[in-house]
């Protein structure tokens, strides 16, 4: 009997100390994805400014989308049998160019995509498919699975630790064709590898979600020389009832919003 109790004993602090070990092990996990700097941010971002003649919003989507304004799309269709996808209205053939993208997690879906695609890039496909990277003309992330694709096959995943939050970032560098994503506090890189017979390559988007609602902001682009940083406004709306936000844009490194009812 005496035995039975020891080896009991011996049993649960065994137990214990395994379970300790599990914990401090998923600790450091986690903390090991918060922590993630990811890569230094392109110095050209530090530079940018607004170019009225590329800040010219959504000016094509498919007949499952409605632009409520120029930064704004609305996917009406009804089911999640198709994808729609939308196009900016500005062609981008050189420069150094910076995408804001507001996407609410709750409205992607299952697949959800960001990316560039030439002017013949389709804006809808049927069945559902990851839109902006399922074929030969177009390059995209779909943050819902965390997938880079071009022409319909995997290129990779981004980024490395955790998910695409509501609001990231999207890095058009035309001179080097590449792409990249990146959120406030992390830049993931630019693995995506533009064909130089795509130029001049239009940032697109590409959802399946019904109700989703997809904000782009055009930031600015790269310049030649430091000036005064100029103030971009514009309006998204707020997902609380009966509201929009101001959003006006400084510089890069700051953002001042301004909630009105």
């Amino acid at each position: 009997m005496e035995e039975t109790e020891q080896l009991a004993t011996t049993y649960q602090v065994g137990g214990g100390i395994l379970m300790l070990v599990c914990l401090i092990g998923l600790i450091a996990l986690c903390m090991d994805s918060a922590v993630d700097p990811g890569q230094p941010l392109p110095a050209w971002v530090s530079t940018i400014q607004v170019d009225p003649a590329l800040d010219k919003g959504y000016m094509g989507c498919s007949d499952g989308l409605n632009i409520i304004n120029p930064n704004t799309v609305h996917r009406h269709r009804r089911g999640q049998w198709e994808t729609d996808g939308a196009r900016w209205g500005a062609p981008l053939s050189k420069g150094k160019h910076l995408f804001e993208i507001y996407w609410p997690s709750q409205m992607r879906g299952t697949m959800a995509t960001v990316g560039v695609g030439s002017e013949t890039a389709p804006l809808f496909v049927k069945p559902k498919d990851s839109l902006v990277g399922c074929n030969k003309q177009s390059w995209g992330l779909d943050i819902a699975r965390r997938r880079l694709i071009h022409n319909g096959q995997l290129q990779g995943g981004m980024p490395k630790n955790g998910f695409v939050p509501d609001k990231f970032f999207m890095y058009v560098d035309c001179d080097s064709a590449t792409v990249g994503f990146g959120s406030e506090i992390s830049y993931w890189g630019a693995p995506l590898r533009i064909s130089r017979e795509a130029f001049p390559i239009y940032a697109m988007i590409g959802t399946m979600c019904e109700g989703s609602q997809v904000v782009m902001i055009y930031r600015g682009s790269e310049s030649r020389y430091q000036g005064q940083p100029q103030v971009h406004t514009v309006v998204v709306p707020s997902m609380a009832p009966g509201g929009v936000v101001h959003v006006a844009v400084v510089n890069p490194e700051q953002t001042v919003t301004e909630y009105k009812q």
